[in-house]
Formats: structure tokens, sequence, C-alpha cells
């Protein structure tokens, strides 16, 4: 896409977005946010892709906001910082809304926004060697950027993320997996294999069927019981209309495995 973002598919409709800064630690920028946007676009336009994982060049996942971008917030008038970070925050939405499964190859330290960016997936893996930090409280600024205290709220409840964004924590991959901020921890030298497995799992769903998951849990904070019991009938029906659903009942009483087709 640009010096800043890379983005690459491959046969398994498993697509990689690369953030890459290495020379600033991945730190993003506002163009670096118009480009998570767009990438997303070109995924969700795609009814092959089958998942979408995030991840950094070099040694870190992401650094946060790049200094030069907190330098021009700073130096500019509220109305221009509010406009800044809800730019950023159409990115993370972009993100957050795709109808694929999503990761983050947590590769290296997540900080700040980076952190948050990467609580916007589904799922994350992390490196054994890498840091999930909240940092915001150590440069003066509040947790409430990039979604930070909504994904932490869902993660870890209230309270311990209002603690977590307060005191500017920050986690080993251990840590962060105890407390479930990521879904799994591999060891840094077969980083990558570990982020091909769990994606090959995700690759070999029913694609209709793993859309259908994300989409009943999009918005679900929304709606009543009610609402959501009517919005998963909808969903289901669809699903169970499709070709993939005859597979994998047939696979099931012939003691097989699927192959799904993702129709």
């Amino acid at each position: 896409m640009s010096e800043l973002l890379s983005l690459e598919g491959d046969a398994r409709g498993v697509y990689t977005l690369t953030f890459g800064r290495p020379e600033v630690r991945n730190a993003f920028n506002p163009q670096a946010f118009t480009e998570i946007a767009d990438a997303c676009g070109v995924v969700a336009a795609d009814d092959s892709a089958r998942a979408l994982v995030i991840t950094g060049e070099g040694v870190a996942f992401s650094a946060g906001g790049d200094f030069d971008s907190l330098q021009a917030l700073l130096d500019g008038d509220t109305a221009f910082a509010e406009a800044e970070l809800r730019h950023a925050n159409d990115g993370v939405l972009a993100l957050a809304g795709l109808e694929i499964p999503t990761v983050a190859a947590i590769n290296g330290d997540a900080f700040g926004g980076g952190a948050a960016v990467s609580l916007a997936t589904d799922f994350r893996i992390m490196s054994n060697t890498a840091r999930l930090g909240f940092v915001f409280a150590r440069l003066g600024l509040a947790g409430a950027d990039t979604g930070a205290t909504w994904w932490l709220s869902r993660l870890v409840g209230p309270a311990r993320a209002m603690e977590i964004v307060t005191l500017g924590a920050v986690f080993s991959a251990d840590e962060a997996l105890s407390k479930g901020l990521v879904t799994e921890v591999a060891p840094a030298s077969t980083f990558e294999e570990a982020v091909d497995r769990f994606t090959d799992r995700l690759s070999a769903l029913a694609p209709m069927a793993a859309r259908g998951n994300k989409l009943a849990f999009l918005g679900i904070e929304d709606r009543s019981i009610a609402e959501q019991l009517d919005h998963e009938a909808a969903i289901q029906a669809r699903v169970i209309g499709s070709s993939d659903f005859r597979e994998g009942l047939a696979a099931t009483r012939e003691k097989r495995q699927p192959i799904f087709r993702g129709h």
C-alpha cells in the first residue's frame, strides 16, 4: 500500500496487514490510520477473504503514536486534537467492524495506541518476548484513546480496566495471557509458525459460519436479549441455507473431515 503499511493475501484467503515503520518501532501517525481503514475496505470487499492478521515489521508491533504526531497535537488547539483523534478512531472502527476473524500477531512490544489497536482484533497471539503496555499515563495522557478503555472494560471489567490505564500497566506475555488480554503466547523463535497454525484453523472454518459469529457479536452491547435472539435467528437461518452446512452435516454422519467452500 505504501511505506507505512503493506497488505498481502495468500491462497488460504488470509490477509496480512504489516505496520512498516521499524525505524520508529512502527509508531502510528494519521496516515497510518487512513491506510488501516483503506486496507480493511479492501479485505471487506473480497468475498474469498477468510481472516486478517495485523502485525509489525522488525522488533515491535507498534509503539503507539509517533512523537511528531503527538507534538502536532500538543501544538494545535483542542478542536484540532479532537479531529485527529476521531480520524484515528475511523481506522480502529474499520478493523473492529470486519465480518471475518481478525488476529493481532504481537511480534514485539505493543504500547499505547498499539496495544489498544491489538485489542480491537478478535484474537491476539503474542511473542513470549513482547510486552503489552497501556502507558498513556506515563506521558501525562488519559487512557481514553483508540478504544483502550472500551476494549479493556470488556476483557477485564471496568474496575480492573481503570487500574490498568490509570497506573500505566505494562504486562509481559505470560501476564497478558493470565489476565485474558491475549489468546495465546508463542516462543519468539517459532512465532510465525504459531501464527500460521492459528490462521490455518481459521481459514478451514465454514466462512458463512465464521462471519455469522462476527455479526452476532458486532453491536451486541446495544441489543436486548430478545433483540439478540431475533438477530441470531436471522443469522443462523442464512447459514443453515448454505452448502457448507450441508457438507458439515454429511461429514459428521460419515465420520470424516468436512471441506468447506464458502457458499
